[in-house]
């Protein structure tokens, strides 16, 4: 039996209950007062079977329906989001139902709908769907994500150039590597067309693979996320299996992306009142574009195996079923979970604005960042979507604000102009492809958690002009060799992770 044969017969829904999705603690959650339901503007969407067949569910009247010719048998169940309580069943045994909910829902309180369907004897199972009571009428409920998540994913595009950007290899995502070709070659033996391999490759991952739970609590070691390691590993977090996942489809010439985001586990989070406004990212999935259109899939919440343990090498694991609840959505249904605040993408979206007091910032296709002006600069909240940095000639830029390129992770070089006196707490925080960062002469401070986790930084030199490095401004950077002035007094000693090699000079 094949592994994909093997994972079909265990497959079943499982309750997902994540912390840290990314091996960050997940901040306390402020649930909402007084929330009121907005109805959604789309009164149906598609799902698709694992053999690339249409699902429609949509609402009409008081009814929620399910209507397809690819699917068996089904059954809806309507739930209590907030208590889980169950509220209604339906049954039919073809592939089409209609339920009439008229009686059974309340109003100012929001509904999942679980569907149960059947193909070629396996059960599936696809649980995110919400609706609620408006009037008399049921209608899908309006995420505060799904309009933010329609902006952010017009970079997904679908013409030639783009699907031809994403079959190209990049950092972590290796599908040019022999090694790996050769991993998607076996995993997709036999597969016959983009539906097969993207559904082999999935359920390699959820069913082969394991969650990493050690590595979530461990701050003494930074973990790799390349797709090749990781599979000869078999252990990941999501963001690890969104490579994997991204690097095996590329591999195969299927296009797609890993994304950046805020994954939602619980009701308190759905609701949380400050969801609209937060972009800082936990989570990580991946997408993939299968005959022009672009499907959302997560991993982490369909796997079926955690490793769990004290450190890297004397882990267990606890198997559990694994679950196609998330696997090829669309956006209409992903966006009730999951906030997506970037995706992975080698050209930008363009925009353009003001970055500072007397700064401004462009953006255009290929992806490159270009900041004009003077003073401090800030980059817009969320705003990465771009790889390369160019500051233009002319400008005056005396200070990288805080966060200013936090999460950027598409960035690998970056030349400070020699205008730059001060780099402000946590500028660089999280950019993990950055390899190279010149500091120019003239600069007298690095902040508080200034490149903490740029963990492909390879070699800083500090000038001799700076006086001060803040806490942690080099932490989780273990490829580092850095050169440092033998008057800085203020490099801290206490990293969790200590750069490779400190020289004093």
């Amino acid at each position: 039996m094949s592994f994909v044969s093997a994972a079909l017969s265990a497959v079943t829904c499982v309750s997902i209950a994540l912390t840290g999705l990314m091996g960050f603690k997940a901040p306390d959650i402020k649930a909402a007062s007084d929330y009121s339901f907005e109805s959604a503007d789309f009164t149906s969407y598609e799902y698709r079977t694992y053999k690339g067949g249409v699902i429609t569910v949509g609402v009409e009247g008081s009814s929620f329906y399910v209507q397809s010719d690819a699917i068996e048998t089904v059954t809806v169940g309507v739930f209590n989001a907030e208590s889980g309580s169950k509220i209604k069943s339906f049954n039919e045994s073809s592939g089409s139902i209609s339920c009439d909910l008229d009686g059974y829902l309340d109003e100012d309180t929001l509904y999942r709908v679980n569907i149960n369907y059947q193909v070629d004897g396996y059960t599936f199972y696809v649980s995110n769907n919400y609706v609620i009571l408006d009037g008399s009428d049921v209608r899908f409920y309006k995420s505060p994500n799904y309009d933010f998540n329609l902006e952010r994913c017009s970079e997904l595009r679908t013409d030639a150039q783009s699907l031809q950007e994403m079959l190209q290899p990049q950092n972590d995502v290796e599908c040019d590597d022999p090694v790996l070709i050769s991993y998607s070659e076996q995993i997709c033996e036999g597969c016959t067309n983009d539906w097969e391999k993207v559904f082999n490759i999935y359920t390699y991952i959820i069913s082969q693979m394991a969650y990493d739970s050690v590595q979530v609590e461990d701050s003494g070691m930074v973990y790799q996320d390349g797709a090749i390691c990781l599979m000869r590993r078999g252990i990941a977090i999501c963001e690890g299996f969104g490579n994997v996942f991204t690097a095996l489809c590329r591999a195969q010439g299927i296009p797609a992306t890993v994304q950046f985001g805020i994954g939602l586990v619980d009701y308190d989070e759905m609701m949380d009142d400050e969801l609209p406004t937060n972009e800082d990212c936990d989570h990580a999935w991946a997408a993939v574009c299968i005959e022009g259109t672009w499907f959302y899939m997560d991993p982490t919440f369909d796997i079926g195996s955690y490793y769990e343990g004290d450190s890297w090498d004397t882990g267990t694991y606890d198997e559990y079923d694994i679950s196609f609840c998330y696997y090829l959505l669309p956006l209409e249904a992903f966006s009730f979970d999951h906030k997506i605040c970037d995706a992975d993408t080698v050209h930008g979206l363009e925009a353009s604005g003001s970055c500072g007091d007397n700064a401004t910032y462009t953006i255009t296709r290929d992806g490159t960042l270009t900041i004009s002006g003077s003073g401090t600069i800030t980059l817009p909240y969320g705003c990465n979507n771009f790889n390369k940095v160019v500051f233009a000639p002319g400008s005056n830029i005396d200070t990288i604000g805080q966060g200013c390129f936090k999460d950027c992770d598409l960035i690998t070089r970056v030349i400070l102009p020699d205008t730059v006196k001060v780099i402000e707490a946590e500028a660089f925080n999280t950019c993990e492809d950055l390899e190279y960062i010149y500091l120019p002469e003239g600069l007298e401070s690095i902040g508080r958690e200034a490149f903490d986790y740029c963990d492909e930084l390879s070699y800083v030199y500090v000038p001799d002009s700076c006086t001060y490095i803040g806490k942690w401004a080099f932490d989780d950077c273990s490829c580092l060799y850095i050169s440092v002035p033998s008057s800085i007094t203020s490099l801290d000693d206490q990293y969790y992770v200590e750069p490779m090699h400190i020289e004093y000079r």
